[in-house]
């Protein structure tokens, strides 16, 4: 599926779809490259959260709706108005990082599949999911310094899990746009498929990532998070409970009782 529904009522806001136990999420203005407006950035926490309710749900595909861009970033049109002083672009960004942090937070796997535009903000949206899948058509570019802005201090850490400090730099001195293999080269995503094989192969990982326990990934993601902002691991508590919660589980003994008798498992999420 590559574009979101149209509904009047909600234009330009993102939208959700559930196909069983993959949700996929759509960055939805279309018209202006996914460049999402402040109400669409406003309403992805709101829509992240309803997505938590959805306890099938094993891994979210975040796409760009109408199947050419990823997102552009924000809106730009807006500027003059709601970011206009140096306190309404303190509040504008903080919507931003809300909107970065809520898609990290999701408990579930979050895979960004990439075509076109993925510039700025939208670059943020994709650095907050846990794998990023690139078409060749996509390009990649933080533009803050060619608009006079600085990027967000908060979202930076997301930029330097995928890339080192030298490169996250020459990305934000530069604002330069760096082809999908360029990319790809310096870690900031994790693969390059042919276009039109790209929805085809984030839907193939998908499956394979849902065939696997979700105690277990769930557990994967919230140790790694953790890890990865908290070098020093001052409590492991949290990762431990979970691992113990993996050992309690049904899905423990369908798992090994399914590698025993030589047949896939089949987990339950509990």
């Amino acid at each position: 599926m590559t574009a979101a529904p149209s509904d009047p009522q909600t234009e330009r806001n993102p939208h959700l779809t559930i196909r069983g136990a993959v949700a996929e999420l759509f960055l939805n203005a279309p018209e202006r490259k996914n460049a999402l407006p402040i109400a669409a950035w406003q309403r992805l926490p709101e829509t992240i959260q309803e997505l938590q309710k959805e306890s099938a749900v094993r891994i979210c595909i975040v796409r760009g709706a109408g199947g050419n861009s990823f997102c552009a970033g924000a809106d730009i049109s807006e500027f003059a108005t709601i970011r206009s002083t140096p306190e309404a672009a303190t509040r504008y960004d903080e919507i931003n990082v809300a909107a970065f942090k809520a898609l990290k937070a999701l408990p579930i796997p979050a895979v960004a599949a990439i075509k076109g535009p993925c510039l700025g903000g939208g670059l943020g949206l994709a650095l907050a999911c846990d794998i990023r899948i690139a078409a060749t058509s996509a390009f990649f570019g933080i533009p803050a310094a060619k608009l006079g802005l600085a990027y967000p201090p908060e979202a930076l850490g997301d930029l330097l899990e995928a890339v080192s400090a030298s490169n996250a730099k020459r990305l934000l001195f530069t604002g330069e746009r760096l082809s999908a293999s360029k990319a790809l080269q310096i870690g900031l995503i994790n693969e390059i498929v042919e276009e039109d094989q790209l929805d085809n192969h984030v839907n193939k990982l998908a499956e394979t990532m849902c065939s696997n326990a979700p105690l277990s990934l769930k557990a994967a993601k919230q140790a790694v998070n953790y890890l990865v902002h908290s070098p020093d691991a001052a409590d492991l508590s949290p990762m431990l409970q979970n691992a113990q919660n993996c050992v309690d589980s049904w899905d423990y003994r369908e798992g090994c009782q399914a590698f025993l008798e030589k047949r896939p498992p089949q987990f339950r999420g509990s």
